[in-house]
Order: structure tokens, then C-alpha cells, then sequence
């Protein structure tokens, strides 16, 4: 971590219009001493922005929201290999192939063996605490800003930044949220600003419980002051806050509290978008995006040239992605894999264009042939690099509700639950469930949300954390490697938790015992 805190006390200067958060240029340094009225504090909350939605800073990476921090976790659930499973006699298919010399770093994911030295691992964290650190200035130098409602708005939309980054790597540098891991040490827990190197220390890691309590706290602080602001244009908004703030305590099993926060967001304005893949590709936010990262063509998270963004990854489309992470065609049915979204062929997100498309306005599907590898298929939700990448969507909104109210009554269901279920089913084109359909049986209809959850959120990140929690709730499930000689891994194996980088280790060794 002193490594780390060494790098991150020049902070981003950024040169930047107020109405606008990519129009950003970074360098230099800033320290405390310049946070000294709204206009210089205003300028560094665009450059934690900037940082917090993953825009490309060049060769350094760590795209958190806007690339690994769902990359990472998706590839972690997914298999790219053939492999055979003693206790099924089944044979395993290979349900992705990573392009690792297009992608170099991200195999180790894929793998389930992530080793300290890897370069995401280490971007990722490096660019986080940066995050966290010039959040700590701001926040320090925040009565600065004389009038009342900027400084509500600037402090809730960097508290809020603070506590999703700290609840992010919670989820991926520590396990899962029980009674018994609650006391874990996970990672440093920094809240005061760093602003010489005078003030570094070795710091210590803080436990997963203290971590989801500061999360928590922040967001509920942040919520209170952006409440008023309603949507607040692209940026964080009370309603980010609150569905971030459902999530948390999904994962804490609290699924009480977080019904509320789900409740509070649907007395919204937002609505779900006619078809499932009008909520991609979009140069503005959609009407069910809660919070989505913001992209232009001279600030994104990643191109081709620098081999990071979601685009640059899950695109094979001419110009647009290196094509690294391809699916094979037979995967996206298929009843072996496992946390597989068994798509029906009537079911409008498994529509697949077998021509030849080379062209983004080619696409009208949510699956396209790869141009040059023509056996394989890319999915289409992230095909340009210049398109609002979401991060919180309506959809999920509704799926977290109805699995909120099932865990608060697992014998029944619920009426409200069938409904948020099949409002999702019917953008997509299938049938709406009935009770008569699930037999009444409240086992069948848990088992038929988790399927619509691995169908409407595949490949944005969410399976790594939903099975997790769902595992601890008793739903049998686990994770396939295909080449190991037990290729089915257990949801909570430690291999699925990141490392801390080995450069904080080497300086600050408490840290890695």
C-alpha cells in the first residue's frame, strides 16, 4: 500500500468544463492546498469521475466500473475449456474461448489461479485507492464551497463514489458477506486524505464487516444529500445510491432493508425499454439506466490500441474490439454448463445474426458471427467504444425485487414476485409464468429467477456475486474448470477472491500475512 499511496499523492489535475464530465484532460499534480473554493473542488470531483467510470488513462489501466471490475468477475464464471464431470458422467463443453494474445493478463481469470502479479489486479487497485484518496481530499476541503446546494451535490456524488468503490472491492478482494467472514481482514480502509508523503504510513487491512459498514454509511449519507436532485442528469443520483445500497444488503442476506431501497428507486421515473437490447448501444442514457459510465470518442475506457474497455474486449466488429472473449454458439443453450442462461429460441436475447457483419449498424441481434472467426459468436451488448456502457439497470431492479421478497418468505409465491419475474420474461419475448406453470411450487419459481437472472445480466458482471449470495442461501450451484480433474469449484473457493498486488506486499508485508 505504501506503494501505492506514494504514486496516487500527485493527484489527477484535471482541465475540465463543469458541464461536461469526459472533456478531460489529466496530469500533473494536485494536492489539498489547491481545493480552496467550488470551482477547484468542482474540477477534482470530475477527475474522480474520471477515474471511478474507467476512462482509458493510457498504458496504466484499471478500468473499475467501466471494464475489469465486470470483466474480472464475469470471466471468473465462465468456462474456456472441454473437461468431463466424474460425478455426472457428462462431458463439459467449452463455453468461451479468451483470446489471450489479443487480451494478455486476463487468462489467469478465466483460470480460476489469479496471482498477485497480475497486471489487472494491480491496476485495478492502484487506480482505486487514487480514486479513494483525491475523494478524501475533496471531502476534507469540502465547507470550501460556499454555496449550500453544490456542496450537497459535490459531497454526496463523491461519498457515494467512495462507498461503491470500497463496497467493489469488498466483493472482489474479499469472500462473501456471512456472519462468520463479516470479521476477515480484507483491505485498508482509508477515509482521511493523504497529501505529503510525510503522512504515509504501512497500513493495515480492515475487516469485510468494517468495510460494508463504511460502504453502507457513505451511501446512506450520499443518498440524504442527492435526494433532492432527482435523476442529476449522468451523474450519481439518490436512485444510484439506492440501488447500490439494495445490493449491499442483498449480499448481507438483509433482503428487508434492501426491498425498501428497491421500492424507493421503482417511485421513479425510469421504465424499461421496448426489447432487451435497447438498453445497449446507446450514445445517451436509456430510460432504464440507473447509472451508466459516459463515453465520447476522445474519452473512453479503452480502444483496440489500448486493449481495455468492455468494447474493445467483447467486440469482434472491424475497428471496434479485439474479439478476446468469444462464445461458442452451442453455450448459450446448452443444460450442462452450469450458471448458463438456457436460452428457448423464441427468447429475443438469443437471437443470433449468422451473416457476416463487419458493420456496428449491421447489428440489429444479440448475438453476431465474428467476421474472421466464423465459427465463434460475440455478444452485442458492447459494440463501440463511444456507447453508455450500463452499470445499474432497471432490469435489475425488478429481478432483485423478486428475489427480495421470495427470501423473506420462501414458502410462498409471492404475487408482486411473479410479476417483476415476468415483466422481464415478456420484454424478452417468453411466456409469463403462472402459479399452475411453477405446480405452486415456490422452489420452481427461485429456480426459474435465477435462470431469467443468468438470461437478462449475462456478461455484465453480476453471476460471481449473485451465486455467491445464493450459495450461502442453500441453492446448490457451483463454477466449471474444465481442466481439472474436478472441474466443478465451489462458489466461495478462495480462488475466486483477488490477491492484493504483490508490489503492496513486497513494501508493506502486514498487509499479505
Amino acid at each position: 500500500m505504501k506503494n501505492v499511496l506514494l504514486s496516487t499523492l500527485v493527484l489527477a489535475l484535471v482541465s475540465i468544463s463543469c458541464d461536461d464530465l469526459l472533456d478531460i484532460e489529466a496530469s500533473n499534480s494536485l494536492s489539498g492546498d489547491l481545493l480552496v473554493d467550488e470551482e477547484s473542488i468542482q474540477l477534482a470531483l470530475n477527475g474522480a469521475y474520471f477515474n471511478f467510470m474507467g476512462i482509458s488513462d493510457g498504458g496504466d489501466g484499471g478500468e473499475l466500473l467501466g471494464g475489469d471490475f465486470q470483466v474480472m468477475a464475469e470471466l471468473m464464471v465462465r468456462n474456456d475449456q472441454f473437461g468431463f464431470d466424474p460425478q455426472s458422467s457428462q462431458v463439459i463443453p467449452q463455453e468461451i474461448f479468451w483470446d489471450e494474445s489479443a487480451a494478455p493478463t486476463y487468462e489467469n481469470f478465466v483460470n480460476k489461479s489469479i496471482i498477485p502479479t497480475n497486471l489487472r489486479v494491480e491496476s485495478n487497485w492502484r487506480r482505486a485507492y487514487e480514486t479513494i484518496n483525491l475523494i478524501n481530499n475533496i471531502l476534507a476541503n469540502i465547507d470550501n464551497v460556499e454555496n449550500g446546494n453544490a456542496r450537497s451535490r459535490i459531497q454526496g456524488e463523491a461519498t457515494a463514489m467512495r462507498g461503491i468503490l470500497y463496497f467493489e472491492m469488498a466483493r472482489l478482494w474479499g469472500p462473501q458477506f456471512t456472519t462468520s467472514s463479516a470479521s476477515t481482514l480484507v483491505l485498508p480502509l482509508l477515509t482521511e486524505p493523504i497529501i505529503s508523503v510525510d503522512e504515509i504510513g504501512l497500513p493495515s487491512k480492515s475487516s469485510l464487516g468494517d468495510i460494508y459498514d463504511r460502504a453502507e454509511l457513505d451511501l446512506t449519507n450520499a443518498s440524504a444529500d442527492l435526494q433532492s436532485l432527482g435523476t442529476n442528469g449522468t451523474r450519481i443520483s439518490y436512485y444510484a445510491c439506492q440501488a447500490y445500497l439494495a445490493r449491499l444488503n442483498m449480499q448481507k442476506n438483509q433482503y428487508d432493508v434492501a426491498q425498501t431501497h428497491l421500492e424507493n428507486i421503482l417511485d421513479g421515473t425510469f421504465t424499461l425499454t421496448n426489447e432487451p437490447m435497447d438498453a445497449f448501444n446507446n450514445a445517451t442514457n436509456s430510460t432504464e439506466d440507473i447509472l451508466a459510465i459516459q463515453q465520447t470518442p476522445g474519452n473512453n475506457t479503452g480502444t483496440p490500441g489500448s486493449g481495455s474497455g468492455l468494447a474493445t474486449l467483447y467486440s469482434s466488429l472491424t475497428g471496434e474490439g479485439l474479439s478476446a472473449f468469444r462464445i461458442s454458439p452451442d453455450a448459450i443453450s446448452s443444460d450442462v454448463l452450469y450458471n448458463n442462461p438456457r436460452f428457448s429460441d423464441a427468447d429475443l436475447r438469443a437471437t443470433v445474426d449468422l451473416s457476416t457483419t463487419t458493420s456496428t449498424t449491421d447489428v440489429s441481434t444479440a448475438y453476431y458471427r465474428d467476421p474472421i472467426n466464423t465459427a465463434i459468436i460475440s455478444s452485442a451488448k458492447f459494440l463501440r467504444n463511444t456507447d453508455v456502457v450500463p452499470v445499474i439497470r432497471l432490469a435489475e431492479v425488478y429481478l432483485n425485487r423478486a428475489e427480495c421478497i421470495y427470501e423473506q418468505n420462501t414458502g410462498v409465491i409471492d404475487a408482486t414476485a411473479l410479476n417483476d419475474l415476468n415483466m422481464i420474461r415478456q420484454r424478452a419475448g417468453i411466456g409469463a409464468l403462472s402459479v399452475v406453470d411453477l405446480n405452486g411450487d415456490p422452489d420452481q419459481f427461485y429456480d426459474s429467477l435465477i435462470q431469467e437472472r443468468n438470461r437478462e445480466l449475462i456478461y455484465e458482471g453480476h453471476v460471481l456475486h449473485d451465486i455467491r449470495r445464493q450459495f450461502v442461501n442453500g441453492y446448490s450451484t457451483g463454477i466449471l474448470v474444465g481442466g481439472r480433474p474436478n472441474p466443478v469449484i465451489n462458489p466461495l473457493d478462495p480462488d475466486l477472491i483477488l490477491p492484493i498486488p504483490q508490489s503492496e506486499c513486497d513494501a508493506s508485508p502486514g498487509l499479505c500475512n
